[in-house]
């Protein structure tokens, strides 16, 4: 830390005496405006007859560096505006300050002038014309265009994006290899899994200014990002007018038929003008969002299947010697209530016109407080595998139904601050600043479990033998998305009359507390120097910079996170403890009956009631291993530099570079090793499974340098066409929990999940090639056409271990592995105009589309040979239509997500698929009056089924529906 500090004072002090150097020269910056005092982000401003020039920032400021002195014709451009010029003179060694005012072309359009729906992508195309790299952009006015409250859903508007509502993945890649940034910087998570991309539902979209994505990187940028970078930005005060605006608004969703909330506020000002700076010297911007969503999700999860034999069970032939068969499946039934609040502040000092300081502070929290109902059906082998019944149905000698029910509370708070700094020194700009970011999650759990007793051919039920070979119940179908079961058996006897199912036949067995603590730090110091010059007549710049970061991850069970195991008792029966006989008649979207559920409110009671503390011991077995095994501690320090050279020929931009980047990662873990102890407790009825475990702590230290060198091109072939065309180089480092030696056992499922200390960064090498024609009725087409190869990447694998030395031989393993190498190859077509060509009314429409197409081959390792890249959707899809004028906005958008693949089986029979999904959203607005607006959206019109697979369509693994949610409100702004 020390050392950076040296390193960020060393490059600010020895850049002072800088502008001695740059005296033959003077500089021209102000603010580019509308006619309404809004600012123009993406303005191009130049010098006639000159390769010099700029582009107006998120902020509508420009600053022009090293121009020669006299009387120079400026000329300023931005879409959708006339264009603006005119004659400055430029004084030796001074910065010339004039700001711009400009003029819609509304004549081009002719009777219908610039609608609200398309007045938000006029700042984005203008912004991601002007950007040195390939970047798309969306604005605040954007954003607000469609029914994203948060980022994730904001994002997927964009080609190239597909999201599973928390993370992002771009251009067929996973999400590890995009970068997530809050003005400019790596933020970081706190997701369980140890990932290391922030889950994005926690940031209100509503907050921000604008959202980049960067799909080609600039020497500048952290190299840790392949697929590309997702900057979010907050907005700063641009007005001396107070600004303010206030938005409430309230909604319905109909899954779990409740009520929602949401409410959000926003200020901002200037001020102190002077004589240096006009605009104000200081500026203040706060912004206020709030979110309470009571909804929820019916689920389906069938995440065991393993291939048995399978026998006619009228004749003993056998079927099949492999017939994929679920083991286990369950109903989730969960009702949350999600609270989230989101908070910016902006201040920033600008004490001359060439010298400004920011500092921006981003705090979001989300609160989930969630009750789940889980019932689930357990079918296994009793060693003659499965029968086929003469009604085509599966049946089972071995079976047990369990039902559960337990609340959840998630807390998640993402907090970042940044101080940044620039200043125009003669023909040099200097700029630094310091980062900070830390995202928390604390979770806590508390599961109760009933189940009945092990229904078990040859085995004894309260003193009763099941004859062998008996059928104990059946699976009418497994090729279906809506599987169920039944018991056949009917028990005699000793065992009761009662249905194997019915509710005096289930007792609490365990009390499971699963709380954990993530959390993840980065401290970031940078420093960056750019040079304007020239190349004969060619202008040119020269940068270079530095960075440090300092990153912190960490995963805890506290102390006092126990599992509890019960002995069955009359207390403890489900029919005591019953909250209802049949939770919900219409689960799965009117498809199945969801059936009994337990009371937590009467399970705590018997659990506090010391009259029945007989009836419980802790699990130390199970308690101690989750502790344990969750524990991770990583340290990871990355050193990094660059330069980059930018030269304007004609209308043709270069620009080339590197970065290099050290990173030098410390951790620390536990090994767990499971094994059986005669002289431990039985767990689970079962002499054989796991009761006793040795740790072992790990610590390791690994550091790797990466070289990324970067060439891009930019080619003006006319006023609105551009001509992209760059190689890049970038790597993504694992994930940590992947990377430490991590191990969560699921002891009934006989499935482990371990982690990959051997685990490599991926390299990859990308080639990108983009055409984009700008609209004069502020639209764009553009065609794009892209390639990464990339090395040793990361990807999920799932199978079943073939290795008697293990403890886990036998077991489904799923661990991160790299592959051998992977391309990419896809294309991208945007199309997004207003119809101003169609006749009387229809004019008013405005299409917003984009098309991508990916193409992959992944080699994992010689067995599998080559398949589909995991997380890569063949194809992805929007479009959204709109009827808008001034005042009055309706639109319908359609997203499409095609099918993917989360993860590599040892053959493609076990790959898990997502399959592809259609969301139908609709919104509208109306303005009232001058700044009063009402609102009305609906997201997931036609509750559009989320659903994977295992292998192929037929097998379902998870099927999840999350209902419609309608919303409505009004916008104040004055």
């Amino acid at each position: 830390m020390r050392d950076t500090l040296k390193l960020f004072v060393f490059w600010v002090v020895m850049l002072i005496p800088v502008s001695m150097f740059a005296q033959d020269k003077g500089n021209l910056r102000g603010t580019i405006k509308d006619n309404t005092g809004g600012t123009l982000p993406g303005a191009s401003v130049s010098i006639k007859g000159s390769t010099l020039g700029t582009a107006s920032n998120m902020d509508g400021e420009y600053v022009l560096q090293g121009i020669p002195v006299g009387e120079v014709n400026i000329e300023v451009n931005y879409l959708g505006y006339k264009q603006i010029s005119e004659t400055i003179t430029i004084t030796a060694g001074k910065t010339v300050s004039r700001d711009f005012i400009m003029q819609e072309n509304s004549y081009e359009l002719g009777d219908i002038v610039i609608s609200a729906a398309v007045s938000g992508q006029q700042r984005a195309l203008n912004q991601q014309k002007v950007a040195d790299n390939l970047m798309q952009v969306i604005s605040a006015d954007e954003i607000g265009k469609f029914p994203d409250p948060n980022v994730s859903d904001a994002l997927k508007r964009l080609s190239g994006i597909t999201t599973d509502g928390k993370e992002v993945q771009l251009r067929g890649t996973p999400a590890s290899f995009t970068n997530i940034n809050m003005n400019g910087e790596q933020i970081m998570s706190s997701q369980e899994s140890g990932k290391r991309n922030e889950a994005l539902d926690v940031i209100p979209s509503d907050l921000l200014a604008s959202m980049e994505v960067q799909k080609t990187l600039l020497p500048s940028n952290d190299g840790d990002a392949i697929a590309g970078v997702i900057n979010m930005r907050t907005g700063t005060a641009r007005s001396l007018k107070p600004k303010f605006s206030v938005d409430l608004g309230s909604g319905y969703s109909d899954i779990r038929e409740k009520v929602n909330y949401n409410a959000k506020a926003g200020y901002s000002q200037r001020f102190f003008p002077t004589s240096k700076n006009s605009n104000g010297v200081l500026g203040i911007a706060a912004n206020y969002s709030f979110l309470r969503n009571n909804s929820g999700y019916d689920r389906l999860e069938a995440e065991a299947w393993e291939p048995y034999k399978l026998t006619e069970k009228a004749t003993g032939e056998v079927v099949s010697d492999e017939m994929y068969i679920p083991t286990d499946y369950r109903y989730r039934y969960q009702t949350s209530t999600v609270t989230r609040n989101g908070m910016t502040f902006v201040a920033d000092w600008a004490p001359t016109v060439n010298t400004k300081f920011t500092l921006s502070a981003v705090y979001n929290e989300r609160k989930d407080d969630a009750e789940r109902y889980r019932n689930r059906l357990r079918f296994r082998d009793n060693g003659n595998g499965y029968y086929l019944m003469e009604d085509g149905s599966i049946g089972s000698e071995r079976m047990r139904s369990i039902t559960q029910v337990s609340t959840q509370n998630e807390k998640i708070r993402n907090f970042n601050i940044n101080l940044d700094g620039e200043s125009t020194i003669g023909s040099w700009k200097v700029d630094g600043g310091l980062f900070y970011t830390l995202s928390k999650r604390n979770y806590e759990s508390e599961m109760m479990g009933f189940q009945t007793p092990e229904w078990r051919a040859g085995k004894k039920v309260n003193g009763v033998t099941i004859p062998k070979g008996t059928v104990i119940g059946v699976m009418p179908t497994i090729y279906t998305k809506y599987l169920t079961g039944k018991y056949t058996y009917e028990p005699t006897g000793n065992m009761g009359t009662e249905a194997p199912d019915a509710i005096s036949r289930y007792n609490l067995y365990t009390v499971e507390n699963n709380n954990q603590i993530t959390e993840g730090t980065n401290f970031t110091a940078r420093a960056n120097v750019s040079k304007n010059y020239y190349i004969k007549d060619y202008a040119s710049t020269f940068s270079f910079g530095v960075k440090s970061k300092f990153m912190n991850n960490t995963g805890e069970v506290p102390v006092g996170t126990n599992t509890y195991s019960y002995t069955a008792s009359e207390a403890n029966n489900l029919s005591n403890l019953l909250y209802t006989e049949q939770l919900d008649t219409k689960f799965l979207n009117n498809k199945l009956h969801f059936g009994k559920v337990p009371s937590f409110s009467k399970t705590k009671a018997y659990m506090n009631n010391p009259v029945n503390a007989g009836d419980a011991r802790v699990n130390e077995y199970f308690s101690n291993m989750n502790r344990e095994g969750t524990y991770y501690d990583t340290q990871e320090k990355v050193f990094a530099g660059y330069v980059m050279n930018k030269t304007q020929i004609d209308n043709v931009m270069l620009l080339a570079g590197v970065r290099v980047e050290h990173t030098r990662v410390n951790y620390k873990a536990n090994k767990i090793e499971p094994y059986v102890d005669p002289n431990a407790p039985i767990q689970n009825d079962n002499p054989d499974a796991f009761n006793a475990y040795k740790s072992t702590l790990v610590s390791e230290k690994l550091h790797y340098t990466k070289f990324l060198p970067n060439l891009q091109m930019k080619a003006d072939m006319s006023q609105n066409t551009v001509l992209r065309i760059s190689w890049t180089t970038g790597y993504s480092r694992p994930n940590i929990l992947d990377l430490v030696p991590s191990q969560g056992v699921s002891q009934d499922l006989e499935r482990v999940t371990l982690g990959n200390p051997e685990l490599k960064p991926a390299y990859a090498n990308n080639f990108d090639i983009l055409i984009e024609q700008y609209l004069p009725s502020v639209g764009l087409i553009s065609l794009a056409a892209f390639h990464k190869n990339i090395q040793k990447f990361q990807f999920l694998n799932e199978g079943i271990l073939d290795d008697p030395t293990s403890n886990y031989n036998g077991w489904q393993v799923i661990q991160t592995k790299n592959g051998e190498s992977a391309k990419v190859f896809g294309a991208e077509v945007t199309l997004n105009s207003a119809l101003t060509f169609l006749p009387s009314f229809l004019k008013n429409l405005v299409l917003t589309t984009n098309y991508t197409y990916v193409f992959s081959q992944a080699t994992t390792d010689k067995d599998r040979g080559v398949t589909r890249l995991p997380g890569q959707a063949e194809s992805t899809a929007n479009l959204a239509l709109a009827y808008s004028t001034k005042r009055f906005t309706l639109q319908a958008s359609m997203n499409y997500m095609g099918s993917f693949i989360n993860a590599l089986g040892s053959n493609s029979e076990r790959d898990i698929w997502q399959d592809g999904r259609w969301q139908l959203d609709l919104n509208g607005s109306v303005n009232i009056y001058k700044g009063l607006t009402f609102w009305v959206e609906v997201v997931n019109a036609l509750n559009s089924e989320s659903y994977a697979y295992f292998g192929n369509k037929e097998r379902a693994y998870k099927l999840q529906y999350n209902g419609v949610t309608g919303r409505g409100g009004f916008t104040y702004k004055f």
